[in-house]
């Protein structure tokens, strides 16, 4: 049986960086792209990054290697760039008030 060259821990630090590229350009497509087909592909393409994250940055802590903290690092950073600023709603059409106007019961 031949064995590769690559050592299973630069393997991950490799995913780590994928998914810290991918995760913030699926970032910049949910926050960039009008409302539809290409701004929900950024937010599933961002949730996948974000679980890739935490899946390698896992596996990069058990080798000892610093990738983790970089994967940590990138997962803050990116749950930071989701939630703050002003984001569009995401349902059309105008809002209405709490205030209903009632019907009077007998006149």
């Amino acid at each position: 049986m031949v064995w590769s060259s690559v050592r299973m821990c630069a393997v991950l630090e490799v995913l780590v960086v994928v998914f810290q590229v991918g995760g913030v350009a699926s970032l910049c497509l949910n926050r960039l792209a009008a409302p539809g087909r290409w701004a929900n592909r950024g937010r599933v393409g961002f949730v996948i990054a974000l679980f890739g994250l935490g899946v390698a940055g896992t596996l990069c802590g058990r080798h000892d290697s610093v990738f983790a903290q970089f994967a940590g690092t990138t997962m803050t950073l990116l749950l930071i760039g989701m939630t703050l600023g002003g984001g569009r709603d995401d349902t059309p059409g105008t809002t209405r008030g709490l205030a209903v106007a009632e019907t009077p019961w007998a006149a």
